[in-house]
């Protein structure tokens, strides 16, 4: 299968391919069309972002489609509103000669709208988990007998928590449809997804995963962190022609940088899940039309952008999943074109640029950011640039351009040439003239000691695992942060840290892990309380906290709770051994408190200005008075009694 032509698919699927103006497939489209089109199996199909993995698994459904059955035949999910649409829209492209009805389903959007879409009978639905499940559960989208079910971006729906979502919506299927998975990456949850929705699937990838795009250069530029938005505001000056998306972790950082750069001058916007959906659209499509040169987004709203000729991705910080950071860089060199990945980061995260680099496969090149002489030199030449391809296509009053002659006689053609690009490149010779170097040195990566064949731990260190994980919204931060919260005052050295969707495995230095994990455990981090314990293999089970006077935990109980807590075992046991006499004692302690007490109280009566008689209560309960009852008894406290007025019992001591 050399080109469309060739590929065995309806005419009519090939006229619609052709009119957008494709003829020859890519690798994961030919490998993908192929199977697809002889074989009945589940499919995993690996590819780099931009390769055209749409194409690739719905031109075999579109062939594969039966024009009189008018249900649902294909459900296909997707993890954001933007790669919902975007599939939507391709797939209706590629039906252009067909009668077939596409339908995209997703939230943010009226709901009413698509239920009423859905009534027309569509063949093939587009949707986000999220909103996918409430149509089902509403009844008004049946999926009882799909022939395909599509998973694209899977690792991305994990990583944002749909698991429940899918699980939901699979429970709706037949068994017998085609699941086909598609994914740019493979994460440790891929496996469990595909052992959990696919049956013998057959496996197969487009270049190497999990590794960058050839035509795709990385930078590296090393600056404190206060100085992020200057070196990422003069990397964007220093590039006039630039045409590229900033990549920031949160949706307020995404805001305020955008804030700052539309402050500043520049054509930019923000793009994050607090817009609505009108708003992400209205955003795309200036993008799409380049009225703006930069775009700010997060992960999330990034998904679905397909912009082929974007010449920059700036990373303002390093994403705590090496595999995003894949995605991200995939945004550019797109359809055989160049372009630059570029993270800024400070010196002490080279250790994570080290993983970045065995994950792509490549080295990062190592910049230092331009100085305002360098700005200002690149910004006259844009000037005198634009100066000598301007077309003059105006009539200007001849009035107006004698005075201009008459006021400008006395200068000299260099003197006004002079005064004319200073004038154009005013507001960068303000910004940057004298500018200040704000380059960093990069600190060499601590060297690891030898690690563990059987358990990947580095020598000298226990893994110690919580029940914390991503699905807690917790990062790698957040972790160390508790470990220097629990730990106050002492220096720890931690090692690797691997996390899940539910715990977290944290390689602690042997001397501190005991300390560590006692600390950790019962912690509290926002709503969640810390349960910590010794991974299988190491040396300790379940952490204890030290008894500080709450309840102990001394039956094992943890992570396959055979073996006991190391350090302090002797101390409890000593304190519970203890336990009957320390009890003897207090008991006794207090019986002679309660007996000294009686006596004082009974050596006197209170004052008559505000008390009462005590040989007065006492006849008083006794005979059903109004007197309050309650004297103390010689044994100590109140016995039993009545009052007349309030009718109360006391309790004894």
């Amino acid at each position: 299968m050399e080109t469309f032509k060739d590929s065995g698919l309806q005419p009519s699927i090939v006229k619609g391919v052709e009119a957008l103006g494709f003829e020859t497939p890519t690798p994961i489209q030919k490998l993908s069309i192929e199977h697809l089109l002889e074989n009945e199996t589940d499919l995993i199909a690996f590819a780099q972002t931009g390769t055209g993995k749409t194409a690739a698994f719905s031109l075999p459904i579109l062939h594969n489609l039966d024009p009189d059955v008018q249900h649902v035949q294909a459900i296909i999910l997707a993890p954001t509103r933007e790669l919902c649409l975007q599939i939507g829209n391709d797939i209706a492209s590629y039906t252009k000669f067909m009668d077939v009805k596409v339908t995209s389903v997703y939230g943010g959007a009226p709901i009413t709208k698509q239920i009423k879409e859905l009534q027309g009978r569509p063949q093939i639905v587009v949707g986000t988990p999220g909103r996918t499940l409430d149509l089902i559960q509403r009844r008004k989208l049946r999926i009882e007998d799909v022939q395909f079910l599509v998973l694209d971006e899977a690792d991305e729906m994990l990583s944002m928590g749909f698991q429940d979502e899918l699980d939901a919506i699979l429970d709706n299927t037949p068994d017998h449809k085609q699941t086909l998975c598609f994914s740019a990456t493979m994460p440790d949850g891929m496996k469990h997804l595909t052992k959990k929705y696919l049956k013998d699937p057959k496996e197969i990838s487009a270049g190497k995963r999990n590794i960058s795009a050839s035509n795709v250069t990385h930078e590296l530029y090393v600056v404190s962190a206060k100085n992020t938005y200057e070196a990422m505001r003069r990397i964007v000056d220093f590039n006039p022609n630039i045409y590229g998306i900033v990549f920031c972790r949160t949706r307020r950082e995404t805001q305020s940088i955008a804030e700052k750069l539309v402050g500043d001058g520049y054509r930019a916007e923000a793009i994050h899940g607090d817009l609505s959906q009108a708003q992400r659209d209205d955003v795309m499509s200036r993008f799409r039309r380049k009225k703006l040169n930069v775009m700010v987004a997060t992960d999330v709203a990034a998904r679905g952008i397909d912009v082929n000729d974007l010449t920059h991705v700036i990373n303002v910080n390093i994403p705590d999943d090496p595999e995003v950071y894949v995605h991200r860089s995939g945004r550019t060199g797109r359809a055989g074109a160049s372009g630059i990945s570029l993270v800024i980061t400070h010196g002490r995260n080279m250790r994570k640029i080290k993983s970045l680099e065995r994950l792509i496969g490549k080295q990062f090149e190592e910049k230092t950011v331009p100085s305002g002489d360098d700005i200002c030199g690149i910004k006259m030449k844009e000037a005198i640039d634009e100066i000598v391809s301007y077309e003059h296509t105006t009539t200007i009053d001849p009035q107006l351009l004698d005075v201009a002659m008459d006021k400008l006689a006395h200068l000299s053609k260099a003197e006004l040439i002079e005064r004319f690009v200073g004038h154009e490149t005013s507001v960068m010779l303000s910004r940057y003239r004298g500018a200040r170097d704000i380059n960093e040195k990069a600190s060499a990566p601590r060297e690891h000691g030898k690690r563990d064949r059987s358990t990947g731990r580095e020598e000298g260190f226990k893994t110690v695992v919580i029940d914390l994980g991503y699905r807690q919204n917790v990062n790698p931060s957040r972790i160390m942060g508790l470990i220097n919260d629990a730990m106050e005052g002492t220096k720890v050295r931690i090692g690797k840290i691997d996390m899940d969707k539910t715990f977290t495995k944290i390689d602690i230095e042997d001397r501190h892990a005991v300390e560590v994990a006692a600390r950790l455990n019962g912690a509290k981090t926002g709503s969640y309380v810390v349960n910590s314990y010794f991974e299988e293999g190491s040396s300790s089970s379940r952490a204890e906290r030290p008894s500080y006077g709450g309840r102990d935990r001394r039956d094992g109980g943890g992570y396959k709770g055979k073996r006991r807590f190391e350090g302090g075992s002797d101390r409890r046991e000593g304190r519970s051994g203890d336990r009957p006499a320390r009890r003897e004692r207090i008991s006794g302690e207090r019986t002679e408190r309660r007996e000294r007490f009686s006596n004082d109280r009974s050596s006197s009566d209170r004052r008559s200005g505000g008390g009462f008689n005590r040989d007065d209560n006492r006849s008083g309960s006794r005979s059903g008075g109004s007197s309050r009852a309650g004297a103390r008894s010689s044994g100590g406290g109140y016995p039993k009694g009545k009052s007349g007025s309030a009718g109360r019992n006391r309790r004894s001591f």
